[in-house]
């Protein structure tokens, strides 16, 4: 009798985890499954784990090999794998009740692919996957990509089973030696599947990692930006190849919503060959996006979008200095007159651009001074102010940056995937 399901496993120093992770298939993956756990070179007790949760157990298997990188990984699971369909899972996640819902509404369905929500966890408190959310939030049971463009925000590959014998069909393999192998993996996949079953409960729990332990930490390191824009022109390249103009457009509007803000914010500690790459990279984005897109956008990535347009690194860095939370504030040991200084600055470019009426300028150079000073209490009052449609001339209707970029950040630290296996 045939495997309906196998799961890859990819270990890297994962000891605090895997074991949960890999009861979690005990108890959540479909029955029968076949499990193939590949411990990439791991430095600690991850493999022995490995080696005793599995010892016993029919249909389990474990793979240790030298570092190779989570692409890597996952292709070698994908050779093993003998399953109808074919699911991945990280050694440091855990799977949820709901993730047998994925088997059975793909079989239910004839189709290649069945994509859930997912749940964040940090080991003490669980969260919505706000990045999943926007994706499958609104759609129905069954959506296509082309129809629902929302789906390009879908793009881990864990929150999914995959017909083994479509991903054969296409080809379909992860990039190997570089991060964010996914992008370039799942796009295509969603893309070619056409009809896709979506199961709305999560079926996933993703590990949100402590400080320096994620690539979303290490986000001003030149390697992270370099490999995440190879695998966005990966992703454009491949939907321009389909024809898919309009899917394509999407794709970068992602990409201005959750990767602008996220690496400007690294741009003050950065160096300059970051800098150098950053500037290159977002405006070969700018290029190729129409003039309605640009406008459309909040207005502290629009502002952030000009200015990478016109390569002024240094606003560019003031602006990321000025736009950042009270977590940063308590760092900031500058004079209130510097704050002012800066802040007053930026302003004015935010009203060169139309984004905020010149009646603002001073209010929101205020409120930068003063909100460190405040209590938590007040500090939310005054957002709620600042959020405000702004009515005065020059405005154009929109909104002010507070509310927009706090959500971009928290939809940044969701697109990237965790070092892990890319050591």
């Amino acid at each position: 009798m045939s495997t309906a399901l196998s799961m890859v496993v990819a270990v890297h120093d994962v000891e605090a985890w895997v074991a949960d992770c890999l009861l979690s298939l005990v108890e959540h993956a479909p029955g029968g499954a076949e499990v193939i756990i590949v411990d990439d070179g791991s430095t600690d007790s991850s493999g022995v784990i490995c080696d005793e949760v599995a010892d016993g157990r029919i249909g389990w298997r474990v793979v240790h090999q030298s570092n190779a990188g989570l692409g890597a990984v996952r292709n070698i699971g994908m050779d093993l794998a003998t399953g109808e369909y074919v699911g991945f899972i990280d050694g440091d996640d855990t799977l949820l009740p709901a993730y047998t819902q994925l088997l059975i509404a793909a079989r239910r369905g004839g189709l290649d692919i069945a994509t859930g929500a997912v749940q964040r966890t940090d080991g003490s408190r669980s969260w919505v996957s706000g990045l999943h959310a926007r994706a499958l939030g609104s759609l129905g049971d069954t959506a296509t990509m082309t129809q629902s463009p929302s789906m390009v925000y879908d793009t881990t590959a864990w929150n999914k089973v995959y017909r083994r014998s479509f991903l054969q069909g296409h080809a379909l393999r992860f990039p190997e030696g570089v991060l964010y192998e996914d992008l370039p993996f799942t796009i295509p996949a969603l893309y070619f599947a056409g009809e896709v079953a979506i199961v709305h409960d999560p079926v996933y729990a993703w590990r949100a990692r402590q400080q320096g332990l994620s690539i979303t930490q290490r986000r001003h390191e030149i390697r992270n930006l370099q490999d995440r824009f190879t695998a966005i022109w990966q992703v454009d390249d491949f939907l321009e190849a389909q024809g898919q103009h309009a899917l394509r457009l999407a794709h970068d509007d992602k990409v201005l919503r959750l990767d602008l803000p996220l690496y400007t914010s690294a741009l003050p500690e950065a160096d300059e060959d970051y800098r150098t790459a950053y500037l290159s990279s977002f405006r070969r984005l700018v290029a190729g996006l129409p003039l309605e897109r640009r406008r459309a956008l909040p207005p502290t990535l629009r502002l952030y979008l000009e200015l990478a347009a016109a390569g002024r690194m240094e606003d560019l860095i003031s602006a990321a200095v000025v736009r950042r939370g009270p977590r940063a504030w308590a760092r900031d040991h500058r004079s209130l007159a510097q704050r002012a200084r800066q802040a007053a600055a930026i302003h004015r470019v935010e009203m060169e651009l139309g984004l905020i009426s010149p009646s603002n300028v001073a209010r929101r150079t205020l409120s930068n001074i003063v909100k460190p000073l405040l209590s938590p209490r007040l500090t939310r009052a005054l957002n709620a102010v600042r959020r405000r449609p702004v009515t005065g001339s020059g405005s154009g209707g929109v909104r002010s940056g507070a509310g927009s970029l706090s959500h971009a950040d928290e939809q940044s630290s969701e697109t990237t995937q965790r070092q892990g296996n890319d050591q």
